[in-house]
């Protein structure tokens, strides 16, 4: 492990990430008519397939972020009254930056026009979005975060999507235990390297987030992304177009783990509307046990469990657990939900046997003695 960096590196890192994390790698405005064609990670999710099982409705996902630009016109009947931590409107509808409009667009984008073709389309367009506004893309108020994470957790969010980071602390970290208690699924970024990230960033460092790394169009780890062991999934995030306001224009293309969170955000909402009585939990455990492995077998560094898979996430027959399996990780490198099922497997099939064996060792034992006990009453001796 690195050393610890000092307190204004760490800052420093922390400004790098939260405006490397809103920046458009290609600010150039797109047509809204060529938004569809240019959102190549649709494809990739097999996107088409999965909204014909389910759109996300009856799900409330949290956008912790720089606002919500309402007047968009693909996110049109998508926003919730939400609330601000950082200036701006208090209902959190309103988005100078834009990097908060292109994360909801990724989730929830509706598009417009006839049969709302053009636009971006998101990963769950029926999920309703719960705009909570942390940052004006720059440096924040260390306490913003932390109560936006409360706030979400305590006004219905299934969901809480955060494409930002922050130094660990200890308010961040209790609030997102706060949000994880109260059953939210907690997806979060773990950061870019080139804006000079070098490690996991909180709160998707802590146990029980879902955090998240960024690929490339060849579902290859992206070197934008940070990659650690607390990496959870990973999701496209290279060239993801996405719609913008404010500085950013009405349509532009990003690259970092912000369009990764948002992506694995909107497959959780997915899951969520498919499987309402599912828990925070059996969410987590879906995803992860459905995830395409890459990499070395098992989770690791870059891609965690795997690519985030939609499809599998929606239609896999995975067994339900106790627990969210990321509080306490299984000692293999097997995926949570194999793990579970072939240690019970091999529990019982054990325990059977030696059942079974005992039986017939009493059942043995049993015949002896009725033989011996008639022999001897014949007055013959046997030899074993």
């Amino acid at each position: 492990m690195a050393a610890a960096p000092s307190r204004l590196a760490k800052w420093l890192s922390v400004v790098a990430f939260v405006i490397g994390a809103v920046a458009f790698a290609s600010p150039s405005v797109a047509n809204a008519d060529d938004v569809r064609d240019e959102e190549w990670h649709l494809g990739f999710l097999d996107i088409a397939k999965v909204q014909r099982i389910t759109r996300g409705e009856g799900v409330t996902v949290a956008v912790l972020d720089t606002g919500i630009d309402f007047r968009h016109s693909d996110l049109k009947g998508a926003l919730l009254k939400g609330h601000t931590f950082a200036g701006g409107r208090d209902d959190g509808w309103g988005d100078v930056d834009g990097h908060g409009t292109a994360m909801a667009s990724l989730i929830a984008g509706r598009g417009h026009g006839p049969g709302h073709q053009d636009g971006v389309l998101g990963i769950a367009p029926g999920a309703k979005l719960l705009p909570v506004r942390t940052s004006t893309g720059g440096l924040e108020n260390s306490r913003s975060l932390p109560q936006g994470i409360k706030w979400a957790a305590d006004h219905g969010a299934d969901v809480v999507s955060i494409s930002q980071g922050d130094v660990d602390g200890e308010g961040l970290k209790e609030a997102t235990e706060y949000a994880l208690g109260k059953g939210a699924v907690v997806v979060a970024g773990v950061g870019n390297t080139n804006q000079g990230y070098g490690t996991v960033a909180a709160p998707a460092m802590y146990p029980g987030v879902v955090a998240v790394s960024a690929t490339d169009q060849a579902g290859k780890f992206a070197n934008v992304s940070v990659g650690g062991h607390e990496v959870v999934l990973s999701a496209p995030g290279t060239e993801i177009m996405a719609a913008g306001s404010g500085k950013r224009g009405k349509y532009g293309a990003g690259t970092g783990t912000s369009d990764s969170t948002a992506i694995v955000s909107g497959v959780a909402a997915l899951i969520k509307s498919k499987f309402p009585d599912l828990d925070a939990a059996n969410i987590v455990n879906r995803l992860i046990a459905t995830a395409d492995d890459k990499g070395p077998h098992g989770r690791d560094s870059q891609y965690g469990f795997g690519i985030v898979n939609p499809v599998k996430a929606l239609t896999g027959d995975v067994p339900k657990t106790n627990a969210n399996p990321l509080i306490k990780p299984p000692h293999s490198s097997a995926k949570p939900a194999e793990s579970a099922t072939d240690t019970a497997t091999g529990g019982t099939s054990s325990t059977l046997l030696l059942i079974l064996s005992s039986l017939a060792l009493i059942a043995l034992a049993g015949i002896c003695l009725a033989l011996i006990i008639r022999n001897r009453s014949s007055g013959r001796c046997t030899n074993g």
